[in-house]
């Protein structure tokens, strides 16, 4: 049976396996996958660049186990950085890395959101890759983005347990959405008239889809005052609160 968790997946070789391997019908990442998908297809789905992805199966895919969570994690994603650099900036725009956790054993949105960032703490712990001499080390700047590798990336967190957030609720797993950082720059650049469009644009249809529910934490990568930890996770009543920063820097 081939290897599923650590390893990534572009869409298409991931059917292919599913073809050659019956086994892989009946395991976790295949229900959890279904769903993603059935959410993400919808007309009314805020992302319209998330849309897209999907239905043209560009989409790169990650699938970490509940037993060995931060190595498959770490293995999969460098191997996603690592095809990212052979791209074509063009084509990395609509070739975001879904990661699908398997561990979904939590009683509140809360106990999922720690999870989520004990995660992404101890993958930054691992790092084997220099912090970006772009990026600010310090969590309370505007100038601040999760890295790994060296790459600077932005981390889009999804929880099976928001129920206002529902653009922030991808199905029956936790998932995370991660994308370059520079992708942002090239398609929704802060400073550009067409960046500012676009984001409105799928602000708007966020608010739409979450029944007039927004997050006033939302902003734009460089802005003063915006911080990206806020935006990674978003608050819900139940959900673990921005007031107490949930990460801290591990760097020489």
């Amino acid at each position: 049976m081939v290897a599923i968790h650590g390893r990534c997946f572009n869409k298409l070789d991931w059917l292919e396996n599913l073809q050659v391997y019956e086994s892989l019908k009946t395991t976790w990442v295949t229900s959890a996958l279904d769903v993603f998908e059935s959410v993400v297809r919808q007309a009314s789905f805020p992302c319209l660049f998330g849309m897209k992805a999907v239905k043209s199966s560009n989409i790169e895919l990650l699938f970490v186990s509940k037993e060995s969570d931060v190595t498959d994690f770490m293995t999969g994603l460098a191997s996603y950085l690592k095809k990212v650099n052979a791209w074509p900036l063009k084509c990395r725009v609509g070739k975001p890395l879904i990661v699908l956790l398997e561990n979904n054993g939590f009683d509140s949105l809360e106990q999922e959101q720690l999870y989520a960032w004990d995660l992404l703490q101890r993958l930054h712990n691992q790092d084997p890759g220099p912090w970006p001499r772009e990026i600010s080390a310090d969590l309370s700047s505007e100038k601040w983005s999760f890295s790994f590798m060296g790459i600077p990336l932005f981390v889009n967190m999804n929880f099976p347990r928001h129920r206002l957030m529902k653009s922030r609720n991808l199905g029956t797993h936790i998932v995370f959405v991660i994308n370059p950082r520079e992708n942002f720059d090239q398609v929704a650049a802060g400073n550009s008239l067409s960046g500012q469009r676009i984001r409105a644009r799928i602000r708007s249809r966020s608010d739409a889809y979450n029944g007039g529910v927004y997050s006033r934490t939302l902003g734009v990568f460089g802005d003063p005052g915006n911080f990206e930890i806020k935006q990674y996770q978003l608050e819900e009543p139940g959900s673990l609160s921005h007031e107490r920063c949930p990460f801290r820097m591990n760097i020489d």
